[in-house]
């Protein structure tokens, strides 16, 4: 089977490390599988060194329908069996290109969103097949703004990880001295794209507030926000206290020289960060916002495998702070067992080959 995957992103986040993993795991199954993308950046950069085709087509903006066009002749030359859809920028002409192309189509939501507005109501009504979310609370968020879509046509699909293995000691001590950070020095760690919806100001904010005495935090990744935030670290006092590393190709073992892993964000899907941290090992502490009770959150059957406290409040995530180095200035022993928790997660109900499974059966369903 043929999948084409559209994707417009000028940046490399969570979103198209999914896309990816998905990719090569279907490649891997004798699938063809070439994603639609920029012609230049991150994206067909590390597609390329992933070893997954590439084209330099887009399907444009509500605005451009000859670009639009173009997309459609493309994608009927490419005769795929699939199309999915992983920009929510230009999936209006996208999902139409793919039906005129006889694909199936699936549009991918990373994050809640809703159908606001009638551009794009209508791709749904008309030439959308199926949706799959990462998160529960993505696929009620999308019914209760869109009770006229088929239930049973939004997928709920757990991100799939592959685990990272242990950081080599050499290497968390090297970086933990690249940014100051003694043997005692506990270190905090966030990543992502720097823009508002992470919400890294409200990291450095809880920071500053938590007061924990030999401290920093480390920011890895890039984006509109930077300069702000780093005025924000300036004006509440703690600028010298914090590292800002820029795009990384080795965030699996950042996260492990972290001792503590925030996620700040204001809305999130299934952070893959926040996997990579559990995977890493590293204790995490994370608002309560989509995917992160499925991931982090107590069960009948099971412990907590994190802090989750309550979006958009520093207050809360200061105290949640506060705990987790007073416990691993106690020698650690819950950090380690929530820690512990959440790596035996990754493994069952994270991997890849789930994943990939549940992808495959949506993507490439028949009569559906």
């Amino acid at each position: 089977m043929k999948l084409v995957i559209q994707n417009v992103s000028p940046v490399w986040g969570g979103n198209e490390k999914w896309l990816a993993t998905l990719a090569s795991g279907l490649v891997a199954r004798g699938h063809e599988v070439v994603v639609a993308c920029r012609r230049e950046g991150p994206v067909a950069g590390e597609l390329g060194r992933r070893g997954i085709r590439t084209a330099a087509m887009r399907a444009g903006g509500y605005a451009d329908p000859v670009r639009a066009a173009r997309f459609a002749r493309w994608l009927r030359r490419e005769r795929p069996d699939a199309l999915l859809i992983t920009s929510w920028k230009e999936m209006g002409w996208a999902a139409w290109a793919g039906r005129r192309a006889g694909a199936r189509v699936v549009v991918r939501l990373g994050i809640v969103r809703a159908p606001r507005h009638r551009r794009h109501t209508l791709p749904f009504r008309c030439w959308v097949d199926a949706l799959i979310v990462n998160a529960s609370e993505i696929r009620r968020g999308w019914l209760d703004a869109a009770p006229w879509f088929p239930a049973d046509a939004v997928h709920v699909i757990l991100n799939g990880i592959r685990p990272h293995g242990a950081t080599a000691a050499d290497t968390v001590r090297a970086l933990r001295e690249s940014v100051s950070a003694g043997p005692e020095t506990l270190l905090f760690g966030g990543a992502g794209h720097v823009a508002r919806r992470k919400g890294f100001d409200l990291l450095l904010q809880a920071f500053e507030r938590a007061a924990v005495p030999d401290a920093r935090v480390v920011i890895v990744g890039s984006g509109p926000e930077e300069a702000p935030l780093r005025a924000l670290a300036e004006r509440i006092g703690i600028a010298d206290r914090v590292s800002w590393l820029g795009h990384r190709d080795d965030v699996p073992d950042v996260l492990a020289a972290c001792d503590v892993f925030v996620l700040g964000s204001r809305n999130e899907g299934m952070a893959n960060v926040m996997l990579e941290a559990m995977a890493a090992g590293t204790p995490v502490v994370a608002t309560d916002v989509s995917g992160v009770r499925a991931a982090l959150g107590a069960t009948r059957d099971d412990p907590p495998a994190g802090w989750i406290v309550p979006p958009d409040d520093v207050p809360a995530l200061a105290a949640a702070l506060g705990e987790v180095a007073a416990d691993l200035c106690s020698g650690g022993r819950e950090a380690q067992r929530r820690a512990g928790e959440a790596s035996r997660r990754v493994r069952e109900w994270f991997s890849v080959d789930r994943m990939v499974d549940e992808a495959e059966r949506v993507l490439f369903a028949r009569g559906s």
